[in-house]
């Protein structure tokens, strides 16, 4: 099960099967153990009424799987992420149900029967929640061995990887522009970004966790030229060069990317002509986001 969805297809297929797998589990409960009171109803068609929240949980798990992707487009922090994607399922979930119980059984709506419905969402909820996370924990004990042994397949091609990459990166280099005396030393492992603005360009230096910016009269193209061949530092935007070691993230689709970056969390776009390029570079740098 992935931690956050993504705006692809497979994010959308996990949203339905998600929806789906919930609210079975749901109406599994329900008519099984048929918790909170429901064992003592007497009310007519009592089962037929209770398939009614496993329908609802379904619609609203889709509608909350559908608004966590479209919070990909935000930039939101994983910790910030972690309180209001479980916040918001919860809510929706409680709500809709809530709802149908108005309509279906109770007919007047009150805030403190909303409260227990938090309460029943988040209890029902435990269940395949728990589930999940031991089936996953136990896939992983399981293809732990093959992952070793593949894993060993890859060491040399890793070392040699690195090994490509990590000198050029802490080579001091001087970046120069156009007017006389205008020159930057840096080296690789420092520059965040380069963004081209009028006919000047910014490079943004990232040094102890902090970011500073200096300009520098002259094209993007110019720029890049004067990096080493092997450089990580891509074009990835008309406007935009971007270093694809520090990218922590990416968000989006085939008409553009949102490269995060770390560890301060600056987005940089890529746009529709370089998403390929981007994304099979980034593929095959080691640990990359």
């Amino acid at each position: 099960m992935k931690l956050w969805l993504k705006d692809d297809l497979a994010s959308r297929k996990i949203v339905f099967q998600r929806a789906l797998l919930f609210s079975t589990v749901t109406l599994f409960v329900l008519f099984v153990f048929q918790p909170f009171g429901t064992n003592n109803h007497t009310i007519p068609y009592k089962f037929l009424r209770l398939s009614g929240y496993g329908l609802v949980t379904f619609c609203a798990l889709l509608l909350s799987g559908i608004l966590e992707i479209a919070s990909t487009r935000l930039n939101i922090n994983n910790r910030l992420r972690l309180m209001v994607i479980p916040c918001l399922y919860i809510g929706l979930v409680s709500v809709f149900n809530h709802s149908y119980f108005v309509v279906a059984i109770y007919g007047v709506w009150h805030w403190e029967n909303q409260g227990l419905f938090f309460f029943y969402t988040f209890a029902i909820g435990l269940f395949p929640i728990i589930f999940i996370f031991l089936v996953n924990h136990h896939a992983k004990k399981s293809t732990l061995l093959p992952e070793i042994v593949e894993g060993e397949s890859r060491a040399h091609h890793s070392i040699e990887n690195k090994a490509d990459h990590e000198p050029i990166s802490s080579q001091v280099l001087t970046l120069t522009g156009d007017n006389k005396g205008d020159n930057l030393p840096i080296t690789l492992s420092e520059i965040l970004f380069i963004k081209s603005a009028d006919n000047y360009c910014e490079v943004a230096i990232l040094k102890d966790n902090s970011v500073s910016h200096k300009l520098l009269r002259s094209s993007l193209i110019s720029i890049l030229k004067q990096l080493p061949e092997k450089s990580l530092v891509h074009r990835c935007h008309r406007s935009y060069a971007v270093n694809l070691a520090l990218v922590e993230l990416s968000t989006g689709n085939a008409g553009g990317l949102k490269l995060m970056m770390k560890p301060i969390g600056i987005t940089v776009p890529v746009s529709r002509t370089y998403v390929e390029t981007i994304k099979q570079a980034l593929s095959l740098i080691p640990e990359a986001c």
